[in-house]
């Protein structure tokens, strides 16, 4: 159907579409918070291709600088956008340093070439250049982050394409080097242009698609942080960490591996609150669940049971190795000068614990005792 379509009616085609892409985007970008740098950039570039087409599909005669020129101007600076956007939406530094070097001679040829038919051949391929550069440079440089983040198929649904449309305007610019000096302008048809068409309008669809379900998939995965971590000090919350106690202590009583939880109240914390201010409160906090997270094993879990209570999570360490833990962390919160101290209470579970809470329970015993004795302390249940 395509290959049918008067080659000005298949511009405005792709144009249309690009700018539907765009509009995607821009919605995407006011209903949403996050990635709104990125998105922003992707809706830019996406509006800036569709502008390029709608003027390159006003070309004829006379040759006007604006529908020759302007539309090769303006694809360069949308591939520009497309690549700042998508290294801002993997976190990557931006290369404007090197884009600027890299395009502004060829912005500068390209404008100053003039319309005529003669400059048309050097034109399309500093053009077909220039976009090929952008998007190679793009994928080398965020296809390792890609992978780190998302994974090995949505890296390679990205970079695939990205090098396959990349080495396709290579394809182009040598196809125009080898006619020349005959123009192969997009507006002029042919085979070759009908391709280039088709790379435009599914590489702008694909794109949308794939980063509009890393962009749902990056949404998921911090709600779902959100739902297992105190806002406050980023470590497990209560429902979290009494679900990874239930795990290793099902483990304990499968196998009966060691399992111990120390209980870690902050010693007259309302006090702290009351004279220093909540600010100054939340600075103790989160002090010590840095401190807490610093000091335990990679297989320990840390979490916040609520107000200033901690619960450290120890699978595999008997009662030795947890009160060595306990006394460590309860010289270090004292040396650190938190303007504080802690009281800890430890508890081991047994074989007839009926369930992993009456660990917790045995544990919070533990820590009443220590503040009962003076707090400062630690005690282990008995």
């Amino acid at each position: 159907m395509m290959a049918q379509l008067h080659p000005t009616h298949l511009l405005w085609l792709v144009a249309c579409q690009m700018t539907l892409h765009a509009l995607v985007w821009l919605g995407a970008g006011l209903l949403l918070r996050e990635s709104r740098r990125a998105v922003a950039h992707w809706a830019v570039f996406l509006l800036l291709m569709g502008a390029g087409l709608m003027l390159a599909a006003q070309r004829g005669e006379p040759r006007l600088w604006l529908h020759f020129n302007g539309a090769n101007l303006v694809t360069i600076v949308a591939f520009a956008l497309m690549r700042r956007g998508t290294e801002s939406f993997m976190g990557l530094p931006r290369h404007d340093a090197e884009q600027l070097a890299v395009l502004t001679p060829v912005i500068a040829l390209i404008a100053l070439a003039g319309p005529g038919e003669a400059t048309a051949p050097l034109r399309v391929v500093a053009a077909y250049l220039a976009q090929a550069f952008i998007m190679m440079r793009t994928m080398g440089t965020v296809h390792r982050a890609l992978r780190q983040e998302f994974g090995r198929a949505e890296m390679l649904a990205v970079v695939v394409p990205g090098s396959a449309i990349a080495v396709s305007l290579v394809l182009l610019a040598a196809h125009q080097v080898m006619l020349w000096p005959r123009p192969a302008e997009m507006q002029t048809g042919g085979p070759v242009n009908f391709w280039l068409m088709v790379v435009y309008l599914a590489g702008s669809s694909l794109f949308s698609f794939v980063f509009m379900v890393m962009l749902t998939q990056r949404l998921v995965a911090h709600l779902r942080h959100a739902s297992v971590r105190d806002p406050l000090t980023g470590l497990y919350n209560r429902r979290a960490i009494a679900e990874a106690l239930e795990r290793h202590w099902l483990r304990h009583r499968r196998g009966q591996q060691p399992l111990a939880v120390l209980l870690i109240d902050i010693d007259h914390f309302k006090r702290i609150n009351d004279t220093l201010g909540h600010a100054a409160g939340d600075s103790v906090l989160m002090h010590l669940s840095s401190l807490l997270q610093r000091h335990v094993r990679a297989e320990d879990i840390v979490g916040r049971m609520g107000g200033e209570e901690f619960l450290l999570v120890l699978p595999d360490t008997l009662s030795a190795q947890a009160l060595s833990l306990a006394e460590r962390l309860r010289a270090l919160v004292r040396a650190e000068a938190l303007g504080t101290t802690i009281s800890i209470g430890i508890a081991l579970a047994r074989a007839d614990d009926e369930q992993a809470e009456t660990v917790i329970a045995r544990a919070d015993a533990a820590l009443y005792r220590a503040k009962e004795g003076g707090r400062n302390r630690i005690e282990l249940d008995a």
